[in-house]
C-alpha cells in the first residue's frame, strides 16, 4: 500500500503520481488505470521511478524534445537499465525497463514500461511543476550524470546496473 500526494491525468486513462510506499521510499509512478464498477485499478502498464531516476528524466526534457522535432532516435539511460526510448518515424516517448539475458550481448526490453502518446507527453510536461511541488526533495536530489566522484558512480548499481561490479 501506499500514500498518493499528487495524481495527475495525462490522457487516455494514464497518470502520473507521486507516492510514498510504506517503506517510507518515494516514488513517481507513471501508469495506465482502469475503471471497473465505478473503481479504477492500476494496471501493470506503467513504470515506477525512484526520485533519482524521476530527476534525470525531467533534466532530459530538452533531449527529448529535440530528438521528436527532428525526427531523430533517441536511446538514452536514465539509470537502473530504464530508458528513454524515441523511434525517428514515431512520435512516440517510450519508458522502458531493460535486461540482458544469459549468454545475450544486447539488452532486451521487459514489459515494465510506458509508451507515452503526443499528448500524453506533453501532459507530463505540464505537469513536472506540479510532481515538484508535491516531493521537494527533487530539488536537492544529484542525477547520476552529474555526481562529482565518477569512479564512485560507476561502482553505484543505480547508475551502472551492468558494469559496477567490474571497477
Amino acid at each position: 500500500m501506499s500514500t498518493t500526494q499528487c495524481s495527475l491525468e495525462l490522457g487516455n486513462e494514464r497518470y502520473i503520481q507521486a507516492c510514498t510506499l510504506d517503506n517510507g521510499e518515494r516514488r513517481v509512478d507513471i501508469r495506465e488505470w482502469k475503471s471497473s464498477e465505478n473503481r479504477q485499478f492500476p494496471t501493470k502498464k506503467g513504470i515506477s521511478l525512484n526520485l533519482q531516476l524521476f530527476k534525470t528524466l525531467t533534466l532530459s526534457i530538452d533531449l527529448i524534445d529535440t530528438a521528436l522535432t527532428k525526427k531523430e532516435d533517441l536511446n538514452y539511460h536514465i539509470g537502473a537499465n530504464i530508458f528513454l526510448t524515441i523511434k525517428g518515424d514515431s512520435p512516440c516517448v517510450n519508458i522502458r525497463k531493460y535486461w540482458k539475458p544469459e549468454n545475450e550481448e544486447n539488452l532486451v526490453p521487459t514489459k515494465k514500461g510506458i509508451c507515452l502518446r503526443p499528448l500524453e507527453y506533453l501532459n507530463l510536461k505540464l505537469h513536472l511543476s506540479s510532481i515538484e511541488k508535491a516531493v521537494p526533495e527533487l530539488e536537492t536530489i544529484e542525477p547520476c550524470f552529474l555526481q562529482d566522484n565518477q569512479l564512485g558512480m560507476l561502482r553505484f548499481a543505480m547508475c551502472n546496473p551492468l558494469e559496477y561490479q567490474n571497477w
